[in-house]
């Protein structure tokens, strides 16, 4: 790992005051306050609150804080960017440039879940709700292994500067974000042609292409589900370890050297 790529992807995520306004209130704000409302009026948590603070929510607060910094567009002109070529000492291999920008990316990206969700559990905890150490501590660890997967992702789609691509995976990407904001109700046929017969073809057609992105593209791993299965399963380790090396190593190998000289065109 290259320190001097760690810290100024830091840097560049972390001190812009409206990135971090809009984390504050996404990541922090509404969902705690939804929280407590729900568990004060005694109603269930609602598919916004579930939205906000798993994977959907890792995945807005890496889009704010880091999209961009994968490559060397960003940071040209950010805080830093533009030094970057006097302080190398040593040659950067394409991997340490892709990891070092990824472990920082998976770090912010996942602290800021996890300790989203621990404030969470602590207020569920003090209304009397029943959390147990092995629930919460999974909670945690999913975050990471959520923002890890995402990460890679982001990082693979600015760096493969192909059009194309970046737009097939921007598309994915929405068609995925869809599917996790409907509601989980079965639709049932309804008799009828028309708007009617053509927007409950579109819902199905929408869910099941966002449940084949999911599946392909970003494979979730239910921690407290697998920890807790009574049969051990291959299939799910093998589905997101397949598209992490996948994205990172896609990633290595779309990098330029160009993308090393920050300060250049």
């Amino acid at each position: 790992m290259n320190r001097t790529i760690m810290k100024f992807t830091l840097l560049s995520a972390c001190l812009d005051p409206m990135k971090l306004i809009y984390v504050a209130m996404l990541g922090f704000v509404m969902p705690i306050g939804m929280k407590t409302a729900s568990l004060m009026h005694g109603v269930s948590d609602s598919q916004s609150f579930e939205m906000l603070t798993g994977k959907v929510g890792v995945a807005f607060v890496l889009m704010v804080l880091c999209l961009g910094l994968a490559g060397n567009s960003s940071t040209q002109s950010g805080r830093g960017g533009e030094y970057l070529p006097l302080i190398f000492s040593r040659p950067v291999s394409k991997a340490e440039y892709v990891m070092s920008k990824w472990l920082v990316i998976t770090l912010i990206g996942g602290s800021i879940g996890a300790l989203q969700n621990l404030i969470l559990s602590a207020i569920g905890l003090h209304f009397g709700e029943l959390l147990t150490v092995n629930a919460v501590a999974c909670m945690v660890l999913e975050r990471f292994l959520d923002a890890a997967l995402i990460s890679a992702a982001m990082i693979l789609t600015m760096l493969y500067k192909d059009p194309l691509f970046q737009i097939v995976a921007i598309l994915a990407f929405y068609i995925w974000l869809s599917g996790q904001t409907i509601p989980p109700v079965s639709i049932a046929d309804a008799g009828g042609g028309g708007a009617v017969a053509l927007s409950i073809a579109s819902t199905k057609f929408l869910i099941s292409s966002a449940q084949m992105v999911s599946g392909l593209i970003l494979p979730t791993l239910n921690v407290y589900d697998l920890v807790n299965a009574t049969h051990f399963t291959v299939v799910p380790f093998l589905s997101y370890g397949t598209a992490l090396s996948a994205y990172l190593f896609l990633a290595v190998a779309a990098v330029s050297r160009r993308e090393f000289f920050y300060g250049t065109k």
